[in-house]
């Protein structure tokens, strides 16, 4: 106790745990929305080549998504930044004129370069050079409709789609060289080999991989895209097959698969082989089809199994469902399956959990398939049916399809309603598939386009719009061709080995100053060109970016200069003419004596 008097002092004392700060999550540095007007600015006019920034004339908004998974024992994060865009960057001086992109830049970073076969992966984009006939982009019209939106004709611009901008930051900064009249060509490269050859055309690529491989009745070949050579190649065991078919590589087994029958009519067996070391691993103990194989495609389904699935000249249709230690016939109909006397094609679909879609070109049906993912079919509906028998299908990114008919049509089918989008003619004809050259649709890697060729003519089919360019200058008489959109590059073969296919866009390196003399007069100062008169001009130049508010005259005036050329108006006619004594300008006496005016 204490004593009386005493003062006592008491004190409190909190004794507290600290609490750790809240978790914020990091603000992402992608903007959701852009300006997107380039009201105000000055949209410079073009002449022969140029390399000139963007202004964002239309951006949706931005999508951020996070997403984690695990490898390993290691948990990943992968943000992504999907934007997509129309970007303008000129006026041609010359209207209706073809320009065409040499190179894409991105914050400096080159993504796009048409001159070595390069494409960022992921990029997709449209580039429109503003011509008359000019459509409206469906990228665009998809976001906002059709109504909502105009064909933007008379600018350079190039639309880009679910373009990943995520470690450029927002709003990135595009660059773009384009070519008036730019003259693209067809460059060959045939692969260093050193051992065996393609028998009967079978070249699977893998396209994100950058490899290829090649099926010989001996070996099969290992080949790099990329370097255009041979790796290695693996020895095959001697077996009792001498006729093969369907010849495919599954990306999550890594396990090559193929057909295999003694007769070729009937008792198809599927064999199995290690991607990597050309083991056999498996073969199925019952065959399928009492015909021959005519086409298929395979679908990784998961990252324990894929399915085969193809169809016979009989009109039979068979599933062989594989895993990396197995391989069985899971499904077999009869001949003439649901009655259909002309199946023509197989193309994939959507993969959804443990079943996916396939599609048929049977007679003049599209056919939708579902199997599980132990390759049994488990439905199947008519998704649209046409006037004209179906050659060829390509399900797109968005899930509606691209078909092609027997009588030279290309039509697109909404994937949910099976409703007509669109009815184009095309310049060529795919052939039946007993003839035919154009690789399977699981063989290619499509982003915009479907490639055909034929006497020499490159093809190149917008799947979004129908439309179709060429190019002439192709092999006349191709043996299989395989087409990758993303890398623009064909793969086919000559002499039985593979050869690389690329499509390069000259530079367009030099033009005459006369040339764009002429058309700055007549498309920019509205002149004639009977009244437009050149003398002594035989200057080059690359090209030129002008800013024509200023006037025709005032950037004739501020062109000619440099190069001591004078210009002079005679009743209503311009003429630009150079005359040299002792390296002394002198203008010329009968035109300046005769009360003409003298500009320069």
């Amino acid at each position: 106790m204490p004593l009386p008097g005493t003062k006592l002092n008491v004190g409190v004392y909190h004794f507290e745990q600290a609490t750790p700060a809240p978790t914020v999550p990091e603000a992402s540095p992608i903007q959701t929305t852009l300006p997107t007007s380039a009201y105000g600015q000055t949209i410079p006019v073009v002449w022969g080549k140029c390399r000139l920034p963007s202004a964002y004339i239309w951006v949706p908004p931005i999508i951020t998504v996070t997403s984690t998974h695990t490898e390993w024992w290691d948990q990943i994060t992968t943000t992504t930044s999907f934007m997509s865009c129309r970007l303008r960057f000129a006026r041609p001086l010359v209207p209706n004129s073809t320009w065409v992109v040499r190179r894409i830049y991105c914050n400096g970073t080159l993504i796009y370069d048409a001159a070595q076969g390069y494409r960022k992966k992921g990029l997709k984009f449209r580039a429109y050079d503003g011509r008359s006939t000019q459509d409206r982009d469906p990228t665009m019209t998809k976001e906002e409709g059709t109504n909502n939106v105009s064909a933007h004709r008379g600018y350079l611009d190039i639309v880009l789609t679910d373009f990943d901008i995520q470690s450029f930051g927002s709003p990135p900064v595009f660059e773009a060289e384009w070519i008036q009249d730019g003259a693209s060509t067809h460059d060959y490269d045939t692969f260093t080999t050193f051992s065996g050859s393609i028998t009967f055309d079978y070249m699977i690529p893998v396209w994100d991989q950058g490899k290829l491989f090649g099926f010989d009745l001996g070996d099969i070949g290992l080949y790099s895209i990329y370097a255009t050579k041979q790796y290695f190649a693996f020895d095959l065991a001697p077996d009792a097959y001498s006729y093969y078919q369907n010849f495919r590589y599954s990306r999550t087994l890594d396990r090559l698969v193929y057909l295999a029958s003694f007769t070729g009519i009937g008792g198809w067996e599927a064999v199995t082989f290690d991607g990597t070391t050309g083991a056999i691993v498996s073969s199925s103990a019952v065959s399928a089809t009492s015909a021959t194989p005519a086409g298929g495609c395979l679908v990784d389904v998961n990252g324990a199994t894929s399915v085969l699935v193809g169809f016979a000249d009989n009109e039979q249709i068979y599933s062989y469902v594989m895993t990396a230690t197995t391989v069985e016939r899971a499904f077999q109909s009869g001949t003439s399956w649901l009655g259909y006397s002309d199946i023509q094609c197989v193309t994939p679909g959507a993969v959804r959990g443990s079943e996916f879609d396939v599609y048929f070109c049977a007679d003049a049906d599209l056919l939708k398939a579902t199997f599980t993912s132990q390759g049994t079919l488990k439905a199947t509906s008519v998704l649209a049916t046409f006037a004209d028998n179906l050659r060829y299908a390509i399900y797109d990114d968005d899930g509606d399809l691209v078909v092609w008919t027997d009588a030279a049509t290309v039509i697109r089918v909404n994937g949910t309603t099976g409703a007509t989008e669109f009815t184009k003619t095309v310049p060529y004809q795919i052939e039946a598939i007993a003839t035919r050259k154009l690789g399977s649709p699981d063989l290619q890697r499509l982003t915009d386009e479907l490639y055909f060729t034929v006497g020499g003519v490159s093809y190149f089919t917008d799947l979004k719009t129908g439309a179709t360019r060429q190019l002439s200058g192709a092999d006349a008489l191709p043996v299989i061709y395989l087409y990758d959109g993303q890398t623009d590059t064909v793969l086919t073969t000559s002499g039985a080995q593979p050869t690389r296919l690329r499509f390069l866009t000259d530079g367009g390196e030099t033009r005459q100053l006369s040339d764009f003399l002429t058309d700055l007069m007549v498309y920019g100062g509205g002149y004639e060109t009977s009244q437009i008169a050149i003398e002594n001009v035989d200057d080059q130049i690359q090209a030129a970016v002008i800013d024509i508010t200023a006037g025709a005259r005032d950037v004739a005036r501020a062109v000619c200069e440099p190069y001591s050329i004078a210009i002079f108006e005679r009743s209503g006619q311009i003429i630009f003419k150079r005359a040299l004594t002792d390296g002394a300008f002198v203008v010329d006496q009968t035109i300046a004596s005769s009360g003409d005016t003298v500009d320069q």
